[in-house]
């Protein structure tokens, strides 16, 4: 008896949650608007997209808001209503295609919904089965990757239906687990495939259908269903391609028109309430930032949530992975928290990004609490700044600005290709024709570019062959302003998606003529591509090419064909330009990257020539880059090195060294160096591998004098290894040479950045390494921390230079401004015995103007805003103060007090008081506010919460604090 009133309650309670359900699910249908209901598979190859890529407008759909969220469920409304034309779908009539032709004994037909089902039956035969005619009225269906059906019901079925399926697996007919359901509306009636060629297929599935369940095979069925449907659609007038949600090609998702700066929720379905787990980690919201200061960039005012009054804007950020790099050692190092274990190799920086966080910008006017200032602890110094004056007086905090999403930092170029070859060509070429000097070529892999941590860092992104994934990234980075060169890529889809009719050529030689360039030959795309026409019978090539395109809401897109192939007039070059922010995507369908000698022969050499000129105009007069002559010699002079400083000092360090066949040899990372003595020869010219090192002779390009007049430490920077040109300054310092011997390079080929990034070293710029050896303890962790702050220091301690706004981003960049990175430190670590030895690369810009700016340029604009005569510096003398202030900073972390000191002027000069950010992870369901407050003793960044202190190591996550973000890659430690 207990029983039934328990049953009883437990009806009455999913009665009402029903009921409950379908109100809002009225307020969701209510005006033009869709409702979708998503599966998300653990490890699903892909997540689900906003709307289903089987409508005709899922360019257009927006997310309005979020009934449920879950794990495995996603449940949303979008705007506009998703539409479906079905006159390329099959008619359901006959008990196509699952078998049962009963009537529905539903009524008031009254909402279309669509199901996607996998093509794959359910293995649990003890599941559920809920059958199509329960459900509603099958209309039509068509098969793929994923089997779709449309049906008519009303709302009191669709509440039932979508009640069960957030409450576990969905299975329809014959075990087929759905993974979506939407409302759509229907357009057009669907084919009878009454047509002699489609009329035997059908006979054959529904002969099938009759079988025993002991003699279906449900994936003979599945073929069949995939062949009609086929036949269908290319038979109907719409011929469109089968794609459904799951399969590898990808559909954009771009919101309703509105003309502002683009943001990833723009093109994709990555926002803030995205339909995946995987996609909240790129999340962004519709909420507009509080108007606490004037900007240039216009801000966008969306619908407002009712519930969420904060304003706060919300940014993207990527995951990405480091791994850490082996050192022989007897003693591994944590550099983050100052304690050691035995162990055979040694902890590098290194991150590993799982989750985001959000910024809300403020202008701070007041710093965090901390303790009473400890600087007295550091002595004076000559040539300091007058008593009395400090940055903090002397220069207000840099302005907060929204950072444009074009590159503003060192410009990068990033190369991807789903081919090692097509990667590889593609690297080389652009090597020839770009200015190497004010770019950095990276060679991404799948998972970085779809991660989309080059968004806003990218001078140009070039990729070949299928982009997959990542071509959200791709539109919003051209539509926000961005440069794109796509070479034989889908990508060509996601931005003009009326280029689908397409012919196979596999490997077809073609003539073109662009520009200067006559009957060039080359291998062409595989797959043909051109427009599908305007118009049926078209009688111009305006007709069949179009010159606009307004399918991305908000903007519009010039289309040029700037070469076609001679035979059939395929487009072989195309240009897209967005009239609203001036991107300009170029797409070949040809194989640019490719030389054409290793397919013609002798013959190929004079279309190569062609080819590198082709590219070297479309990269420099159209994407607006700077290129050299591809006739320009490219190979490397590297120069002999000098070892400057204190001759016995000098010699009680070569003569530590192995001698090899007559010659002191010394193997360091990647290069082997010989020390020189009076009329020693060096065994081979200086090379990338090889240094040969002059003990007793000066440089004629680096003026030693001036360097050492300015030297005021004791150990550091007091012997360096200089050349002219060397691979990079950190080779050198990479094995244990005594503390305080540096490396200096005029200019490095090969330097090295954080986390394995490459490091533009052009000339003009002071880049040095400096070997610092200490014991181990806590203060370890705050070396990065303090080659930042000396390099700034540098500049600012000295008389009448510290109104420059020169500052520390966290942890150990260097920064003009807010927006323009000048410099920046690597940090590497190594044990020797009982001793650390800790290598410490520095790079800032000193003449440098290019790839960003420099501190002369800071200085002369300073000289003329303010009417003063600042002098310019030059390297060595940068390079001489910044060596004197680390010793400085280094001796007096390790007093008493000295890390509270060392923060106080750390925190004089960064970026970042009072910032207010919201931190989500994966141990929290929502995002957590959250102001900075300052660092730690270790150097983790310190957020304070209401639940308490958040603490946020600065090595391994993947931050953007300028543009509010930090992705702790483990859970937040709370105090």
């Amino acid at each position: 008896m207990l029983f039934t009133p328990i049953y009883i309650a437990m009806t009455f309670i999913k009665t009402w949650r029903i009921r409950s359900f379908r109100a809002r699910l009225l307020e969701f249908l209510s005006g033009n608007t869709s409702v979708a209901f998503c599966k998300v598979p653990e490890n699903a190859a892909e997540t689900p997209t906003l709307s289903s890529k089987l409508c005709t407008n899922p360019k257009n759909a927006y997310l309005c808001d979020l009934l449920d969220y879950t794990n495995t469920t996603r449940i949303c409304s979008m705007k506009p209503t998703q539409c479906i034309e079905i006159t390329d779908w099959v008619s359901c009539a006959g008990g196509l295609p699952l078998g049962s032709c009963e009537q529905s004994p539903i009524t008031d037909l009254d909402v279309d919904i669509l199901f996607e089902c996998e093509m794959d039956p359910h293995e649990d035969a003890g599941q559920d089965i809920i059958t199509l005619e329960s459900m509603g009225q099958p209309i039509a269906w068509k098969a793929g990757s994923h089997l779709a059906i449309v049906l008519k019901t009303n709302i009191e079925h669709l509440s039932m239906i979508g009640f069960n399926f957030v409450g576990g697996e969905f299975v329809i007919d014959h075990n087929l687990p759905v993974v979506r359901i939407q409302t759509v509306q229907l357009q057009g009636e669907p084919n009878k495939a009454s047509d002699p060629s489609m009329r035997s297929l059908r006979s054959d599935i529904q002969y099938n259908l009759k079988h025993s369940t002991s003699d279906f095979q449900w994936p003979v069925h599945a073929a069949l269903l995939r062949k009609l449907s086929k036949v269908v659609d290319i038979k109907s007038d719409n011929k469109q391609p089968v794609h459904m949600n799951g399969s590898s090609d990808l559909v954009l998702e771009v919101p309703q028109p509105v003309k502002r700066p683009v943001t990833l929720a723009d093109v994709s379905v990555n926002t803030g309430k995205s339909l995946s787990g995987e996609d909240d980690e790129h999340e962004e919201t519709n909420k507009t930032p509080e108007p606490v200061q004037k900007t240039e960039e216009k801000q966008v005012e969306p619908e407002p949530l009712a519930e969420d009054k904060e304003v706060v804007v919300e940014n993207v950020t990527v995951e990405i992975q480091h791994n850490i790099t082996p050192k022989k050692s007897s003693l591994k190092l944590d550099l983050k928290k100052g304690t050691s274990q035995l162990s055979t190799s040694l902890l590098n920086i290194s991150s590993q990004i799982k989750s985001i966080t959000t910024h809300k910008r403020i202008v701070s006017t007041t710093g965090p609490k901390r303790p009473q200032s400890q600087i007295e602890c550091y002595p004076p110094v000559k040539e300091e700044k007058p008593r009395g004056s400090t940055s903090q007086e002397s220069t207000p905090k840099s302005v907060k600005s929204s950072r444009p999403l074009v590159n503003t930092k060192s410009p990068n170029v990033l190369i991807y290709s789903d081919s090692v070859v097509a990667r590889d060509n593609l690297e080389a070429s652009l090597k020839k024709v770009l200015d190497c000097d004010r770019y950095t070529l990276y060679v991404v892999s799948r998972e970085a570019l779809e991660g989309g941590a080059w968004r806003g860092r990218a001078a140009l992104v070039a990729v070949a062959g299928c982009v997959g994934r990542a071509a959200p990234l791709l539109l919003a980075h051209l539509l926000s302003g961005g440069r794109l060169l796509a070479l034989c890529s889908d990508l060509l889809h996601a931005v003009l998606p009326y280029y689908k009719t397409a012919e196979v050529r596999e490997n077809e030689i073609v003539q073109f003529t662009y520009d200067k360039w006559k009957s060039v030959k080359m291998k062409h795309h595989i797959f043909c591509y051109q427009a599908s026409p305007a118009k049926k019978q078209f009688s111009t090539e305006s007709d069949r090419q179009p010159s606009k395109y307004t399918g991305h809401p908000g903007h519009e897109l010039d289309i040029q064909v700037l070469a076609s192939e001679e035979t059939w007039r395929t487009p072989s070059l195309l240009q897209a330009t967005d009239l609203t922010n001036s991107g300009i995507a170029i797409f070949s369908q040809i194989h640019l990257e490719a030389d054409p000698s290793d397919y013609l022969g002798e013959e190929g050499m004079i279309s190569n020539e062609a080819r590198l000129g082709i590219i070297h105009k479309i990269l420099g007069d159209i994407l607006g880059l700077h290129v050299k002559d591809p006739q320009e010699l490219t190979q490397i002079d590297y120069t002999r090195g000098f070892f400057l400083g204190n001759h016995v000092n000098k010699l009680q360090l070569v003569e530590r060294c192995a001698v090899v066949d007559g010659a002191r040899i010394q193997k360091c990372d990647n290069v082997m160096i010989q020390w020189c003595l009076r009329g020693e020869t060096p065994r081979e010219p200086p090379s990338e591998t090889f240094l040969p090192v002059y003990v007793y002779e000066c440089p004629e390009h680096f003026s030693t004098v001036e360097y050492f007049d300015n030297l005021s430490s004791g150990s550091m920077g007091r012997l360096v290894v200089y050349a002219d040109v060397m691979p990079s300054t950190h080779n050198v310092t990479s094995v244990p040479l005594g503390h305080g011997v540096g490396s200096v390079a005029l200019r490095q080929t090969s330097g090295r950045g954080r986390f394995g990034n490459r490091w533009i070293g052009p000339k003009g710029q002071a880049c040095m390494s400096l070997q610092v050896w200490q014991t181990i303890s806590p203060t370890l962790p705050l070396m990065q921390h303090a080659a930042a702050l000396a390099a700034v220091r540098a500049i600012r301690t000295a008389h009448s230079y510290e109104h420059l706004d020169i500052r520390i981003k966290w942890p150990n960049d260097v920064y003009f401004g807010r927006e323009v990175k000048i410099g920046g430190t690597i940090t590497t670590a190594n044990c020797y015995g009982d001793n650390v030895y800790v290598n410490i690369g520095t790079g800032v810009n000193i003449s440098n103007s290019v790839p960003t700016t420099c501190i002369n340029d800071i200085i002369a604009e300073h000289n003329r805003q303010h009417g003063t005569s600042l002098a310019p510096w030059s390297i060595e003398k940068f390079l001489a103060r910044y060596a004197s202030q680390l010793e400085r900073i280094i001796d007096n972390l390790n007093t008493d007090g000295g890390v509270d000191a060392f923060l106080e002027q750390y925190y004089e000069y960064w970026l970042h008081d009072n910032e207010s950010i919201r931190i989500q992870n994966e141990a929290t369901s929502s995002p957590v506010e959250g102001t900075i407050s300052g660092l730690d003793e270790a150097g983790w960044l310190v957020v304070r919460t209401e639940s308490g202190d958040v603490r946020v190591e600065p090595d391994g996550n993947s931050f953007d604090i300028m543009n509010g973000l930090i992705a702790p890659k483990i859970k937040p430690q709370v105090k």
